[in-house]
């Protein structure tokens, strides 16, 4: 009698008893293929594209013949309508399935068809990290602008302020002059005792009048308050290094007005095309296709910049972690795409619904995005082998040296000079009034 069972068709494919497939895997960020170049052949596949890839041979009980890639990793369509790379082979049928993850988006042939999706990324564009501030103005840089432009503007006030009040207070009680010398009574004086109050020194003379005492110790609290947020600010910038403004928008970067270079022209597809929005429109006609040379573009940009370039965001804190990490180029935060990732298969393809379930068993238990971790958790913690990194915990004390205080010399400097021409200045008038007094006699 024979056992029906044996031969369920449903359960053909859940264990194919060692049944070769064709499998089609090459370098990408979650994928990193180990082969012999001279005898043309691979003998195994790291990262997470890997591990799933073994996972299921090991669960389906298949087994996998990994095929030599091609030069065109991902592959595109050519200008007679074939494809070549990944999915040229797919749609000829000379592989099953690639375990490198491909964008879930139109390829613009019906011969292709993707499992369900294995994890998310996005494409972004990335440009030259901006310059740090340098020593000699980066107390300047300690507090926003706005606080410096309030500080100022505020003393301003204050020293107008001042002057009213003492015009005020002398009106009102004329017996106040005999407390005042001539000079304590002129506006300018009075002025510089106001900055003088403001950077937080002290005046020659307190004033007699309680109401001008009272405005004399509110300046002086508001001037602490202020300077201590400024002092420690300064401290902030010369133990952590400050940068000048990067580029954070998609409309900045179109204010940059930078060519984007892309390696691959499935990126072009649908990163910037068919927006009604202007800025889309004018990033799209700003894109170019470029071959990877033997120096790396990303290399490129951090030896030169004057151009942006796109690449998927696990990139930046995988494959190319040292760039981002020691600060050599910055990611744009505004990402223009954000795709959902799977593995490409033959239209119809018998093993699919197998593949799907499997992934979804592997996704429900949470190991894909455990090795996604793992994965940039291996990658970061090789940080310390980067000459040019500079950890944060090397921050925590810091010997000034004379050139962090080129600021403070330069404002001596400039002091200097102001009252150099003063001087000056003071001199000549002093001497034309004496000559006009001389004449008069």
């Amino acid at each position: 009698m024979v056992h029906l069972e044996k031969y369920n068709l449903k359960k053909i494919f859940h264990n194919m008893n060692g049944y070769p497939l064709r499998i089609y895997i090459f370098d990408s960020i979650f994928s990193n293929v180990m082969a012999d170049n001279d005898a043309g052949h691979i003998s195994g596949v790291k990262g997470t594209d890997g591990k799933i890839a073994y996972a299921l041979e090991s669960y389906l009980n298949y087994t996998m013949e990994l095929q030599w890639p091609d030069d065109e990793f991902y592959g595109s369509r050519l200008e007679n309508g074939s494809f070549n790379g990944a999915l040229g082979r797919i749609i000829r049928q000379e592989t099953d399935i690639s375990f490198t993850g491909f964008f879930v988006k139109d390829y613009l042939s019906d011969d292709i068809a993707f499992t369900t999706p294995v994890y998310m990324d996005r494409l972004c564009c990335y440009v030259k990290k901006a310059k740090r501030i340098p020593p000699s103005i980066l107390p300047l840089h300690a507090v926003d602008e706005s606080i410096w432009m309030g500080y100022v503007a505020f003393g301003l006030i204050s020293g107008v302020f001042w002057i009213l009040l003492r015009r005020l207070n002398l009106k009102l009680n004329p017996q106040e002059k005999r407390n005042f010398t001539r000079k304590e009574c002129h506006w300018y004086n009075l002025f510089a005792d106001t900055w003088v109050l403001w950077v937080r020194m002290t005046i020659s003379r307190f004033p007699s009048s309680n109401a001008e005492r009272i405005f004399a110790i509110s300046l002086c609290l508001v001037s602490v308050i202020i300077g201590a947020i400024v002092d420690s600010s300064l401290a902030t910038v010369f133990i952590k290094p400050l940068y000048y403004k990067d580029i954070t928008t998609l409309a900045e970067l179109e204010k940059a007005n930078l060519r984007i270079f892309y390696k691959h022209p499935a990126i072009k597809d649908d990163l910037f095309t068919g927006h009604s929005s202007s800025i889309y429109q004018s990033l799209d006609k700003r894109m170019l296709l470029v071959g990877e040379p033997e120096e790396r573009l990303i290399k490129m940009m951090s030896l030169r910049g004057n151009f942006a370039a796109v690449t998927r965001s696990y990139s930046l804190s995988l494959v190319d972690i040292y760039y981002f990490i020691t600060k050599k180029v910055f990611m744009i935060p505004e990402c223009p795409k954000v795709y959902h990732i799977a593995f490409p298969m033959q239209k119809h393809s018998p093993f699919e619904e197998e593949f799907n379930l499997a992934l979804l068993e592997l996704l429900q238990a949470g190991l894909i995005d455990h090795w996604i971790k793992l994965e940039q958790y291996t990658s970061k913690s090789r940080m310390h082998l980067f000459e040019d990194y500079i950890g944060e915990s090397e921050y925590k004390w810091k010997l000034l040296k004379i050139n962090d205080l080129q600021l403070a010399f330069y404002v001596l400097t400039f002091g200097l000079s102001v009252s150099l021409l003063l001087c000056i200045a003071e001199y000549l008038y002093c001497k034309l009034k004496l000559n006009k007094i001389k004449s008069r006699r």
